[in-house]
């Protein structure tokens, strides 16, 4: 998994010296795809892990670099020529940067998997609804103004990308395809729901104490200050409550469902638990969310962009 993953970014040039193959195998984005999805194929695992290095890098680059250096037209135009690659618009032209290369690479692949086109579809709106809030997310940062605590939740519904990206590759490597009908059955909704909240959560608890450090950024817990005129210690309290009640939600919703005797539909909520767990586990041991030398509490930004 981790050569595979390596190897895919030295092909589209997200690793091109040692010190950034370094830096790669640090964030242990290999590790992350065989981590969440434990039970299926490689290739689907490989496929998995590879668009978290995407979206992962695409963020870091395009959603938060471009609006900090005042080039947030560039962002505009990766989310335009992404959605052209993603409706599959592309064509033989070619695409103006590596990353939209790599796109149309795990695009190919994702589709040559999927089982009919309304799995590739399922995949294209997930993808669309993140790429409209990244673009609501930049247009806060560019201006200096933080969301509010209701604004910020409702972006990270769609920036997470669970349901329309991560939950479609479970099936995908699982080999557990939901039809349409058992796919947006609102019990089955619901669970997906309160995994992906679960996992956003997470992902914003321990990657809080790195992103309190960066100017214009806006994370759970200084949405939750804020809302809350507490301090940073009380508002990642408040976080982890969050996620702690939406493991129990889903723990409660999964039950039955993987008791209905769908074999395909109890691996899928086998899938999501695992993309939980491994997400985790993941961000616990990764080295993308470490910070050498934390200040104490008492000294983090409780402002945004402090």
């Amino acid at each position: 998994m981790i050569r595979e993953t390596l190897a895919w970014m030295r092909r589209f040039g997200y690793v091109t010296t040692p010190a950034e193959e370094a830096t790669a195998r640090e964030a242990g984005f290999g590790e992350l795809g065989a981590l969440t999805y434990p039970h299926g194929s490689l290739e689907g695992a490989v496929l998995a892990a590879q668009l978290m290095v995407w979206l992962f890098l695409q963020d870091d680059r395009f959603s938060e670099r471009a609006p900090a250096c005042g080039r947030i037209e560039d962002l505009a135009e990766h989310i335009l020529w992404s959605q052209r690659v993603l409706h599959g618009r592309a064509g033989d032209r070619a695409v103006p940067e590596p990353y939209l290369a790599a796109l149309v690479d795990l695009r190919t692949r994702f589709t040559g998997m999927a089982a009919d086109h309304e799995q590739v579809e399922r995949f294209t709106d997930g993808f669309n609804r993140y790429l409209g809030a990244v673009a609501a997310e930049a247009i806060y940062r560019s201006r200096g103004i933080a969301p509010g605590l209701e604004q910020y939740l409702r972006l990270r519904e769609s920036t997470i990308l669970m349901r329309g990206m991560c939950f479609v590759v479970v099936e995908l490597a699982d080999d557990c395809y939901l039809p349409g009908p058992v796919w947006a059955r609102r019990d089955v909704r619901r669970c997906e729901q309160a995994a992906a909240r679960a996992i956003a959560y997470t992902h914003d608890t321990l990657s809080g104490l790195r992103e309190l450090y960066w100017p214009g950024h806006t994370n759970l817990i200084t949405a939750l200050a804020r809302h809350f005129h507490c301090s940073v210690p009380q508002a990642l309290a408040k976080a982890v409550r969050m996620c702690e009640g939406q493991m129990a939600l889903f723990h409660r919703l999964a039950g039955p469902l993987a008791g209905e005797g769908d074999a395909r539909l109890a691996r899928y909520v086998r899938g999501m638990g695992a993309w939980i767990r491994g997400n985790l586990d993941w961000s616990m041991t990764c080295g993308r969310y470490h910070v050498a030398a934390p200040r104490p509490p008492g000294e983090l930004p409780t402002a945004f962009g402090a």
